[in-house]
């Protein structure tokens, strides 16, 4: 009952997205990062389910207030900012890459090498390009395209109702 609630609440997020395409909705994109966390699962998680921003983002902010006093399967979210793709990302379960880091993807991917961390991109079209998920807006609505063959590389398994909403599955 609560994963079918969660799912009805991730497809109305899908309509949070602006008339106006230029501006990103935050909140909706915090909303889909939770989701794709209890709609997926790794092989080992610490004693924290830990989510990194990369990059100067107002998702960042948006995660903080949305994951406060909750966890994930009994972990509670510790949630990063980074400006710095050196700094540790490989203890993450969650590498969000802001509009403004996305040309850092292929630095991200050899750092997360091997590593049980999913790649959520907010530019369209990374997810073609080796990471996890991608968002794009299409006629004003936040969808994402999700790459199973890299997250199954990384021992993430998603769920099939979050396949199933995915703008293309690759």
């Amino acid at each position: 009952m609560i994963k079918r609630i969660v799912y009805i609440t991730l497809l109305l997020s899908m309509n949070l997205v602006s008339s106006r395409a230029q501006t990103t909705n935050h909140t909706a994109y915090s909303l889909f990062i939770t989701s794709f966390a209890r709609y997926a699962s790794w092989p080992q998680t610490g004693d924290n389910f830990k989510i990194t921003v990369l990059g100067k983002s107002k998702v960042y902010d948006e995660l903080v207030k949305m994951t406060a006093s909750k966890n994930v399967n009994g972990h509670p979210y510790k949630i990063e900012q980074m400006d710095d793709i050196g700094q540790q990302l490989g203890d993450s379960q969650i590498v969000y890459l802001s509009d403004n880091k996305s040309s850092s993807l292929d630095e991200i991917l050899r750092a997360t090498h091997g590593k049980p961390v999913m790649i959520v991109t907010e530019r369209e079209g990374l997810a073609k390009k080796g990471a996890g998920l991608s968002f794009l807006v299409i006629d004003n609505k936040l969808r994402f395209d999700i790459n199973n063959t890299e997250l199954e590389k990384r021992n993430i398994k998603v769920s099939a109702n979050l396949v199933t909403i995915a703008n293309s599955s690759l």
